[in-house]
């Protein structure tokens, strides 16, 4: 199969479903929260430049609504992925129910949902050289407090850190307030890399490194 096959479907079956039309300004946060469309396509094309079949990627938060694209159902999306073109998709969440949820509503061979702290479960896995996509959205984040998130999804980022050669790390449910102050999951990632002159490939709702 082709990147195609993928592609094509995305665009004409959930590409629409990922844009909800929601004002961030009852949140205190700019425009364009919830609108994830544009990331994933981006996330799509980049792991098909690389090849064509058997994509390894690791989610760290999971499902925890079926058929919530508020949430923008990552790991349902990335299963689909999969069951076209191969490979494995495994989710890690805290949340013992939510980790059911998950199994249940996708029911894939090529998926399964871990239940663990994050952090403490990258560090025992041992094939983070062979990710093709690190998709961090666990911790929720508080838009007035992100603090807790961002250092949560830093730490996650640390661990895989070491490991990223030829992969893609992206990080979902970032704004900016409107005081023009950056919040979100992966705020203090992006000031990590910043500092390091790495600049993502694509900075909106969805925050997208390429390494």
């Amino acid at each position: 199969m082709n990147s195609e096959n993928w592609l094509n479907v995305f665009a004409d079956k959930y590409s629409q479903l990922l844009d909800i039309r929601t004002s961030g300004a009852q949140r205190g946060l700019k425009e364009g929260i919830y609108q994830r469309s544009k990331g994933f396509q981006i996330i799509f094309e980049m792991l098909f430049k690389n090849k064509n079949q058997n994509f390894n990627i690791i989610e760290t938060g999971t499902i925890r609504k079926p058929n919530n694209w508020k949430d923008g159902n990552s790991g349902f999306l990335f299963a689909e992925l999969t069951k076209m073109h191969g490979g494995l998709v495994k989710s890690v969440d805290i949340n013992q129910k939510a980790v059911d949820t998950a199994n249940n509503f996708v029911n894939s061979k090529h998926y399964t949902a871990y239940c663990s702290d994050s952090v403490a479960w990258l560090k025992q896995q041992t094939d983070l050289d062979q990710i093709d996509l690190f998709y961090l959205d666990s911790y929720d984040v508080e838009w007035s407090d992100d603090e807790p998130s961002a250092i949560h999804h830093l730490n996650e980022f640390l661990v895989i850190e070491p490991f990223l050669k030829n992969t893609m790390v992206a990080i979902d449910d970032n704004s900016f307030l409107i005081s023009g102050k950056r919040t979100g999951k992966g705020r203090k990632i992006f000031e990590y890399l910043e500092k390091k002159s790495i600049l993502p490939v694509y900075d909106e709702y969805q925050i997208i490194y390429k390494f």
